[in-house]
C-alpha cells in the first residue's frame, strides 16, 4: 500500500514538473515571438526611413505625425462627438508629380496622404479610421516660421451608430491652416486648426453629418 502511494506521489510530481516545463517552453516561445516582432518592426522602420530619406527623397517632401482634439456634434440631434486624431502625414512634391501642370514651388506645394486611426473620447469605446488625400501650400512668414493652408477629402469608417448618422463607410472633408515652427533646419513643430465634416453622401440613412473643430499639434521632417 505504501509502495502504491509513493508511486502515485512520484507520478503526480512528474505531472506537475511536466506542466512547469511546458509553461516554461510556452513562455520562452512567447518571448521569442515578441523579440521577433520587435526586430521586424525596427527593421521595417529602418527600411522605411532609408527609403524616405535616400531613395525617394526627390518625391517625398514631408513626413510626420499629427495629433488633434476638439469638439463636435452629430447633425440635428446635437449629440457630442469627440475623436482623438492620430494621423501620419506624408507630403509629395506636387511639381514633380505633375511637372507639366503645376509650376515649381521649391517643394512648398504638396499633395499629402494622411492614414489615421481615431479613437472616440465621447461616445467612448468607439472609433473611426480612414485616409485623407489633399493638398497643402506652405509659405514663409519669418525666419524659422512658415504658415500653411490645407484641404482634402477621403474615405473613412465610423463604428458609432446614432439617430443622426449611420455607422460604416463615410467621407471625410477637411480644411485647415496653421504654422510650422522650425526647431532645426529640416524639421518643425506643427500647430494648427482644422474643420472637418463627415457624411456618407446619402449612401445610407440617417445622414445628417458630423462637424468637428480640432486643435492640432505634430512634428514633421522635411526633405529638400
Amino acid at each position: 500500500m505504501l509502495l502504491r502511494i509513493t508511486i502515485y506521489e512520484k507520478y503526480c510530481n512528474g505531472l506537475e514538473f511536466g506542466k512547469l516545463i511546458a509553461k516554461d517552453k510556452l513562455a520562452s516561445t512567447e518571448v521569442v515571438k515578441v523579440k521577433k516582432t520587435i526586430f521586424f518592426v525596427v527593421l521595417l522602420f529602418m527600411l522605411f526611413s532609408y527609403n524616405a530619406s535616400a531613395k525617394t527623397v526627390g518625391l517625398i517632401r514631408e513626413s510626420g505625425f499629427v495629433i488633434g482634439y476638439g469638439n463636435g456634434h452629430i447633425g440635428s440631434i446635437h449629440k457630442v462627438y469627440r475623436p482623438l486624431l492620430l494621423i501620419y502625414h506624408v507630403g509629395f512634391d506636387a511639381h514633380k508629380l505633375f511637372p507639366n501642370i503645376i509650376p515649381d514651388s521649391k517643394g512648398k506645394f504638396t499633395f499629402y496622404l494622411e492614414p489615421q486611426f481615431n479613437p472616440l473620447t465621447k461616445p467612448s469605446s468607439q472609433y473611426e479610421f480612414g485616409i485623407g488625400v489633399g493638398a497643402e501650400y506652405r509659405f514663409n512668414i519669418l525666419h524659422g516660421l512658415d504658415g500653411y493652408v490645407m484641404g482634402g477629402s477621403g474615405p473613412h469608417y465610423i463604428s458609432f451608430d446614432s439617430k443622426g448618422q449611420a455607422k460604416g463607410f463615410i467621407f471625410n472633408d477637411t480644411l485647415g491652416f496653421g504654422l510650422y515652427i522650425h526647431i532645426f533646419k529640416h524639421s518643425a513643430l506643427n500647430v494648427g486648426l482644422r474643420f472637418r465634416h463627415i457624411s456618407n453622401a446619402g449612401i445610407k440613412k440617417p445622414n445628417h453629418g458630423i462637424n468637428n473643430y480640432f486643435g492640432t499639434i505634430g512634428y514633421s521632417l522635411f526633405f529638400n
